[in-house]
């Protein structure tokens, strides 16, 4: 696994001036924004903030996160590499009226007091780091004790995005003409590894134990599929996402997002 890191990791430098514009498509199908909505609510809800509790957000971007967790008394800082990026936090932040620390680093190098902190939230960030070991190294050696760390990542080995290659697979060989697009299921420039279920519990574990794994939303990826909701009456199509989002919660290995609630191992004595 680690070969796989630094191979990955190696083909990337991390961008001090990334912009999140392009990650929402133009069109925006009911699948996209169910998948990203559930994606916030699942992830806050695993950290259930409270008055007080120091927490870090790595990769903080916009600080959407940070103002809600605010919101409930504690004490955030959000960490963020891209200047282009702390700069659409500084105008959320002001927007909503909420105390918010920014600092500007990376998650391989947190500038904090080990066992300093009560959580520690990192949110689709850690395929953007070039070395994500080491975030997780750095995450857990400034969390408390008693601290939790909850991670999101989307999951490369999808149910969606199997599915999808398996089509475009058959696409091909039917004789249809290639997409000169991105899919949905090929990692993003701006991604330094892939992810997937297997992959993201294994790193984990090498830091942390695992609480809890969480899986949200089902089908993201599959050709067409957000087409096909958007023909549907939205209270339908509300349903059948909420429905399959039970079944993701459950079958975190087949879902596209992955949370992991999770805790730092005991010292050795």
């Amino acid at each position: 696994m680690d070969d796989l890191l630094t191979r990955q990791g190696n083909k990337c430098k991390l961008d001090l001036e990334w912009d999140d514009r392009g990650v929402v498509p133009e069109v925006v199908y009911p699948d996209v924004e169910f998948l990203f909505r559930r994606m916030n609510e699942v992830t806050l809800k695993s950290v259930d903030a409270k008055a007080g509790e120091g927490i870090l957000d790595v990769g903080c971007g916009r600080g959407i996160d940070g103002v809600e967790m605010a919101k409930c008394g504690a004490i955030v800082i959000g960490l963020e590499p891209s200047i282009v990026m702390i700069a659409h936090a500084n105008n959320h932040i002001a927007a909503n009226g909420q105390k918010l620390s920014l600092v500007r680093g990376v998650g391989e190098h947190l500038p904090f007091r080990a066992k300093s902190l009560d959580k520690v939230v990192c949110k689709g960030a850690l395929d953007h780091f070039i070395d994500p070991a080491k975030v997780m190294s750095q995450m857990a050696a400034v969390l408390k004790a008693e601290g939790r760390a909850i991670i999101a990542v989307a999951n490369f080995a999808s149910l969606g995005f199997r599915l999808g290659r398996m089509v475009w697979w058959l696409r091909k060989k039917l004789g249809f003409k290639d997409t000169q697009r991105r899919m949905p299921w090929e990692v993003p420039s701006d991604h330094t590894c892939k992810f997937d279920y297997s992959f993201f519990l294994c790193l984990t574990n090498r830091y942390f134990q695992v609480e809890q794994v969480t899986g949200v939303s089902l089908f993201f990826g599959f050709p067409w599929w957000g087409l096909c909701l958007s023909k549907c009456p939205r209270g339908a199509a509300l349903a059948v996402l909420n429905l399959l989002d039970k079944v993701a919660s459950k079958l975190p290995m087949l879902s596209d997002i992955v949370v992991i609630k999770c805790k730092p191992k005991p010292e050795q004595s």
